[in-house]
């Protein structure tokens, strides 16, 4: 492949990751959308939020079938074209059904991509090019649901449907995988170090799989109440209107970018111990929000939060695959499918707290308490390996 092309290619597939990137665009839109439907539950309006991520799973089980029949190249342009229509279609017709419906097609759509651009990636690429296009596929997202948030968050001066119009970069992109992006025939080899299915286990998933799996869901719900509720905080508490609100998911976009730079070093560096630092960030980052008395710290509160977010998303990810790689790709399924419930669950648990308090920064104040649990839990199990090595 000459180098022209080459560089086409990696510019294409990773231009994707601004379109699965931007699923969080629009949720500083939240207290407008409120505004406009007040005869719903703030908890309903938030499900635009968070429904996509149910339906990622639906995406990411399906594509492998799909791409039996179209390709992964196919599969990637269809969810593509999923993504874009899903989401300008709310700029004409500003119905809540409508946004609901568009919002589930969206999720499917970043699934398949997702899926397909994995795929992709490690048939085109090897050794180390494989493993920095992997590494970029994170940089890239970080900035673009940065970018994308804060370009939704602008155009709500013109009306919060438009801010929905940033989703047209979906058929733009089309355009550059579709003539960029060579058509793939056979199907994928096995990554290097996979084990084949023949040679997988087929007795149950072992307990420990379910627990990370468990821990995945708990902190990744928590995690999206920072998501949903800052746009809601800034307004409510009189510290701005909803652009300032977009601008506070741009902070957590770029805390998560940062944290994909630096994951890697700190795993070699702390161990066991990185997931302890994660929950502790991420409590500090809510105890910002819950102390909030301006702007500020509730979007210090958001980059720090991004920062821990999106440490121990892939700890957890990666300590699947390390603990439990006999049984392959199943183990590390379920815990994507918790990871995507338990953004869906969120509003609810947002319910849950709200009864306890309507005041929403001791929510953010609950939140922070509900990750030092974690963080003391986290920490007992390098303790006692450490124990046990001396």
């Amino acid at each position: 492949m000459d180098e022209n092309r080459n560089f086409k290619l990696k510019a294409a597939l990773l231009s994707t990751c601004l379109v699965s990137a931007s699923l969080n665009a629009v949720t500083g839109l939240v207290p407008e959308m409120a505004a406009a439907f007040p005869d719903l539950a703030l908890s309903t309006i938030e499900l635009v939020a968070t429904v996509p991520s149910l339906f990622q799973m639906v995406g990411v089980l399906g594509e492998q079938l799909l791409a039996k029949f179209i390709g992964h190249k196919g599969a990637m342009l269809l969810a593509l074209m999923f993504c874009a229509v899903g989401g300008v279609i709310p700029i004409f017709l500003p119905l809540f059904p409508v946004i609901f419906v568009t919002r589930c097609f969206f999720g499917i759509g970043c699934g398949l991509l997702m899926s397909s651009l994995l795929t992709l990636t490690v048939r085109f690429f090897t050794g180390g090019t494989r493993s920095t296009m992997i590494g970029l596929n994170g940089g890239i997202s970080g900035l673009g649901s940065a970018a994308s948030t804060f370009i939704a968050g602008q155009l709500l001066a013109f009306g919060w449907n438009v801010s929905f119009s940033v989703y047209f970069l979906g058929f733009a992109v089309a355009i550059f995988v579709l003539f960029a992006v060579p058509r793939d025939g056979n199907a994928p080899s096995e990554p290097s170090g996979g084990t084949p299915d023949a040679a997988r286990p087929r007795r149950a998933l072992p307990a420990g799989v379910w627990g990370l799996g468990i821990l995945m869901f708990t902190a990744v719900m928590l995690a999206t109440m920072y998501v949903i509720k800052a746009s809601t905080l800034i307004t409510d508490s009189g510290f701005g209107t909803a652009r300032e609100g977009s601008v506070a998911i741009t902070f957590l976009s770029l805390g998560s970018f940062a944290a994909g730079l630096t994951y890697g070093k700190l795993r070699a560096k702390l161990g066991g111990w990185t997931l302890v630092l994660a929950f502790a960030i991420c409590a500090v980052g809510n105890l910002l929000g819950g102390f909030a008395g301006g702007l500020a710290p509730v979007w210090v509160g958001a980059f720090v939060l991004g920062y821990g977010y999106l440490i121990f998303m892939p700890f957890i990810q990666e300590q699947t695959s390390r603990s439990f790689g006999a049984w392959g790709e199943t183990a590390t399924n379920l815990v994507l499918v918790f990871q995507s419930v338990g953004a869906f669950v969120t509003p609810w648990l947002g319910g849950a707290f709200g009864a306890l308090t309507e005041v929403l920064r001791g929510q953010f104040l609950i939140t922070a308490g509900c990750f030092a649990v974690l963080t003391l839990g986290a920490a007992v199990f390098p303790a006692v390996k450490m124990r046990r090595a001396r």
